[in-house]
């Protein structure tokens, strides 16, 4: 079934095309192990040139014996393996631990991907990981754009990346590889309750999967609803800021005020998201009471008004609203 699953996503998202070049992630854990021999069980029907790539955090004893497992297994089956060590916590600045080790990551990521000319990396991401991820997002208060989770085909930066195993649970996963006798490495960190996603998985999970069984499937199945729901809102939303969008510089962006007064409150929140994006390259820092202080500003407060953003400005002007960067580079803000 998990081998069914995987075709039938590669076919339905189009995630290959015959003769492609792939970088795959690996940590050495069960799932991306998974992914790993299932590529490689297809590699002759599509003529695959496949590549293996591993982060190592040095965050755990373990790492380094993990490397060396991922390394090994690839040497075995005769794929090119890139590596690459960074101690994550000598790059920490207080701020996520496990933000500063996926910033990290990716770059690794990108790396690779410009150093063999690949532009597709694949990911081990299942369909418990959604749903856990929606769920994480929903208690820290995200919008629609967020509680889409990630979805089977994304695009970073120059790379395109798939998620094949995204339909496909983990008990099948780990099923799977039993019966096919496939060793893998064990992360006992992913057993600490200290961490939310743990935890998520961990406790709140299986009492959710008591009331409903079929909650993973539910969670889903609202990303993907989402996801489409997203996509049609955001391309209206696009045609209105263009519509709206009276000029832009390198550091601001003017709108037609009259025009965007006209929009609907769910359109207006995008148009706003479009504008900062635009303008500060990035919506970082951005909380739900910035755009309510905008729309605010829109709608009710008189001429000259002004409302502060995180390195942003946003005046209003007699007939147009001004969102204005207060920095120039501000690609990490």
């Amino acid at each position: 079934m998990v081998e069914e699953i995987f075709k039938e996503t590669i076919k339905k998202h189009q995630l290959l095309k015959k003769k492609d070049r792939l970088i795959l992630g690996v940590s050495g854990g069960s799932d991306s192990v998974c992914m790993l021999y299932l590529f490689l069980r297809i590699k002759k029907e599509y003529r695959l040139n496949l590549i293996c790539t591993h982060f190592n955090h040095q965050l755990r004893r373990e790492a380094d014996e993990e490397e060396e497992f991922v390394s090994k297994l690839c040497e075995k089956e005769k794929i090119k393996f890139i590596s690459e060590r960074k101690e994550v916590k000598k790059f920490f600045c207080g701020d996520s631990l496990e933000q500063t080790a996926r910033n990290l990551r990716y770059d690794f990521f990108l790396k690779v991907a410009r150093q063999t000319k690949i532009k597709k990396l694949a990911l081990a991401h299942h369909k418990d990981d959604l749903a856990e991820t929606v769920l994480m997002r929903f208690i820290k208060g995200a919008g629609l754009r967020g509680l889409r989770g990630f979805l089977p085909k994304t695009k970073f930066k120059n790379l395109v990346i798939i998620r094949p195993l995204i339909q496909i649970r983990k008990k099948d996963i780990l099923n799977w590889l039993e019966k096919s006798k496939i060793a893998y490495c064990i992360d006992k960190t992913n057993l600490e309750e200290k961490f939310l996603r743990n935890y998520l998985r961990l406790k709140i999970s299986p009492l959710l999967e008591k009331i409903n069984p079929n909650i993973v499937d539910n969670l889903s199945n609202l990303a993907k609803n989402l996801s489409y729901d997203y996509d049609f809102i955001y391309k209206f939303s696009h045609h209105q800021f263009q519509l709206a969008e009276k000029g832009k510089s390198l550091n601001e962006v003017r709108l037609d005020l009259e025009k965007l007064k006209k929009l609907h409150p769910a359109i207006l929140n995008n148009v706003i998201r479009i504008a900062i994006e635009e303008t500060k390259g990035n919506l970082k820092r951005l909380e739900n009471r910035h755009l309510e202080e905008i729309e605010d500003l829109i709608l009710n407060r008189p001429p000259q008004s002004i409302v502060h953003l995180p390195f942003l400005l946003a005046k209003k002007e007699k007939e147009d609203l001004v969102i204005q960067t207060l920095i120039l580079n501000n690609d990490k803000v």
